[in-house]
């Protein structure tokens, strides 16, 4: 990434475009704190500059993230209830103990997305779609200040489509509520997204 000068201010609906290897993925990575190079970079992510004291657990517990790339990092036998319910501590698996509330709230996402029935299941065990939609209520289920979707659709049946659709939609109306979405198929960006970005 050369010359890049950025700004995505609270609230706004952004779509991200370009080839692969245009670099997408790379300023993603720079903005979730996931690359080394992200403390190297003049970053300002909520109002401070990275580097100034903030702790990458600090940064992560106020965005929502989902890509292809998550389910290469889910390799243990947890259950797709669980693999949501770590989307409030932004680890790989469930290490803490939810409250009756947090688990409500996945199990809620569960039922507006129409997988209640993987509730019990194995992450491992159900198919790449079943994977992507529950990787997608994980992003959204503390329903973050910053929403980063890669490429959240694919794989995905039409139904499928139009039933996330509806989600980020719902999530854009909120108040404060800031989204990045990432894709290659212009019929997926959502109809509330009013900034666009294509890296070349």
């Amino acid at each position: 990434l050369k010359n890049l000068d950025w700004t995505v201010k609270n609230g706004e609906h952004w779509a991200l475009s370009g080839q692969n290897g245009a670099g997408k993925s790379t300023l993603l990575s720079l903005v979730c704190a996931d690359n080394p190079q992200s403390y190297a970079c003049d970053i300002e992510l909520f109002g401070n500059q990275r580097g100034s004291g903030e702790s990458i657990w600090d940064i992560k517990k106020r965005i929502g993230f989902t890509s292809s790339e998550m389910h290469l990092y889910y390799r243990q036998n947890v259950s797709c209830l669980k693999v949501i319910a770590s989307g409030f501590f932004d680890t790989i698996g469930l290490f803490r103990q939810c409250s009756k509330e947090q688990i409500n709230i996945a199990e809620y996402l569960m039922n507006v997305l129409q997988i209640e029935y993987l509730k019990e299941r194995s992450f491992l065990n159900i198919s790449s779609g079943e994977q992507r939609l529950v990787l997608f209520a994980r992003a959204l289920v503390k329903n973050p200040e910053l929403l980063i979707l890669d490429e959240p659709f694919h794989g995905l049946d039409d139904e499928n489509k139009h039933r996330c659709l509806q989600i980020v939609t719902s999530y854009c109306s909120q108040k404060d509520k800031t989204l990045i979405f990432v894709t290659h198929q212009k019929e997926e960006i959502p109809t509330n997204i009013e900034h666009y970005l294509m890296l070349n």
